[in-house]
């Protein structure tokens, strides 16, 4: 049962994920954007926070559609949102804040990516390996990075605090471990 819980609320994190990513809008600024505290979006990304249903009609109110259905596993987040009145006006107002858009953020560098995007998106909340990284970053913000790329910033961001890093046995295509010990990183 518990299984199927934390199924469903991985479900729901990456469907916010998703709206988050077609709106352009990291964590602060879609907080914003609903007047809600960062710390309760992060919650509902990481797990900690169920999504409300008031939450859930709040956002599809904000975004011109019907939010319970962001409680439905099957429901396929409309792109449509991206063009919501209230979008396009809270995107016009807050054009000077460029640390609400993550494309903003990311055309800077791929250090700014990792220290503003990737790191706040919980996804080093356990040791990753650098392979991890990059699909998450293809699949969840549509950037694709060669392993050297973000390699390098994922190093950057140990040298500057931001992360920390030990060495782990390779993890192999087959899910299996190699012998060859290679970095993984986490907070």
């Amino acid at each position: 049962m518990e299984l199927e819980e934390d199924s469903y609320n991985r479900s729901i994190a990456d469907k916010l994920k998703r709206i988050m990513a077609i709106t352009d809008l990291d964590v602060n600024g879609f907080a914003e954007f609903l007047g809600r505290q960062s710390s309760h979006i992060y919650g509902v990304l990481n797990g900690s926070r169920i999504l409300s249903i008031p939450l859930a009609k709040l956002i599809g109110e904000k975004l011109g559609f019907d939010g319970t259905k962001i409680l439905n596993p099957n429901y396929l987040i409309p792109t449509k949102i991206s063009r919501s009145e209230n979008l396009i006006l809270f995107k016009k107002d807050n054009a000077a804040n460029s640390s609400y858009f993550p494309s903003k953020k990311i055309d800077r560098s791929i250090n700014r990516f990792v220290l503003d995007v990737l790191i706040p998106s919980g996804l080093f909340s356990e040791p990753r390996y650098l392979f991890e990284a990059i699909q998450f970053s293809k699949k969840n913000f549509d950037k694709d990075f060669s392993s050297d790329q973000l390699s390098k910033a994922l190093r950057y961001s140990v040298k500057t605090g931001s992360l920390q890093t030990k060495k782990e046995p390779i993890k192999l295509k087959n899910g299996e471990f190699g012998s060859r010990l290679v970095d993984v990183y986490f907070l």
